[in-house]
């Protein structure tokens, strides 16, 4: 995706056979830039013709129709384009430049006879700047796949080691079953790829549910919910993993609660991370270890606040949980 992202796209336009063969020729040559070339953009669907161009180019003639319409499109329909033209001097190049003055749409004019090594020039130069561009913003899209969503993006406004808020959230854990077996059973290395292949698999999940991957603990992961929403999202999340591909192959359990809990900023200035503590995720943790391969086991309260049917019976030995003054009800569950 991001290779595809940063696959630039430039579109000609040029009524003269001749010059629009001549700029095709020199401007193909600039590295990593898909190139388009057209006779007229009078009556064309320019939503499709420039739905990617990251440049246009517009060759105008003085026996061409006057393009302020069209340029105004292009820059509605593209405001990071990068648009450029070619003009006579004189009364052609000034009505241009009045228009950009009264509607700016024209990022750079050249006149003719037009130097084709300068124009070169500048389009490599700024093509350079937008694939950069691009890139960052391409890394930026992916460092957001790391960060939380919602209320808890106040935390990472000012990630201050020690700063804390409490939340309510529902608190899921998962825990592969029989670790050891399988790390004794397959080298280290293939256990190590299966387990990635595994935390991957629930990481995507868990996003696709609008919910977000705390941390790793070893051979599961540590991930909360937000929002009215958050206990559906979290089971329905649960049955996922749990019917994925990979629980199949390796079995996991899950624990589920919800309640207050503190969200914050650990560590030092040098180094630091994101975490949340607090009694419901003891008992969610606590959930995960009991629960079965292949088994959900989830407080009461989470069950209820889910609105939605599903199997499940009651848990029949009692759960103490620190920070809890009486057992709590559970469930285990099967969506």
């Amino acid at each position: 995706l991001m290779n595809a992202a940063l696959n630039l796209e430039m579109v000609i336009f040029d009524s003269s056979a001749y010059t629009r063969s001549l700029l095709s020729e020199r401007l193909a040559r600039l590295a990593d830039c898909s190139l388009h070339a057209h006779e007229a953009w009078l009556e064309r669907p320019l939503e499709k013709l420039l739905a990617h161009a990251s440049v246009v180019l517009l060759n105008h003639h003085v026996t061409d129709a006057p393009p302020f319409d069209f340029l105004r499109q292009i820059k509605r329909a593209l405001p990071h384009s990068l648009v450029v033209v070619i003009c006579s001097p004189g009364a052609p190049r000034r009505a241009l430049e009045a228009l950009h003055s009264e509607h700016p749409c024209i990022d750079r004019l050249f006149d003719k006879p037009i130097d084709l090594e300068q124009l070169s020039e500048f389009l490599s130069e700024r093509i350079n700047s937008l694939r950069q561009q691009q890139k960052l913003n391409s890394e930026h899209l992916n460092l957001l796949r790391f960060l939380p969503t919602g209320a808890l993006r106040r935390i990472f406004a000012q990630p201050t080691p020690g700063s804390a808020e409490l939340f309510d959230m529902t608190v899921l854990f998962t825990d592969i079953r029989d670790s050891t077996q399988l790390i004794v059973r397959e080298s280290a290395r293939a256990y190590f790829a299966n387990l990635n292949r595994v935390l991957a698999s629930q990481a995507e999940l868990i996003r696709r549910y609008d919910g977000m991957v705390v941390k790793t603990t070893g051979d599961g992961l540590l991930a909360v919910f937000e929002g009215a929403a958050r206990c559906h999202l979290a089971l329905k999340c649960a049955s996922a993993i749990q019917h994925s591909d990979e629980a199949k192959s390796t079995p996991v359990g899950i624990g589920i609660s919800d309640g207050l809990v503190l969200t914050g900023i650990l560590g030092t200035a040098e180094h630091f991370h994101f975490d949340v503590i607090g009694a419901h995720v003891h008992l969610a943790a606590r959930l995960c270890s009991k629960a079965a391969a292949g088994e959900i086991l989830a407080t009461q309260d989470v069950a209820t606040k889910a609105r939605f049917d599903f199997d499940s019976r009651p848990v029949q030995d009692e759960i103490e949980v620190r920070g809890f003054n009486e057992t709590v009800p559970c469930i285990h569950i099967k969506i």
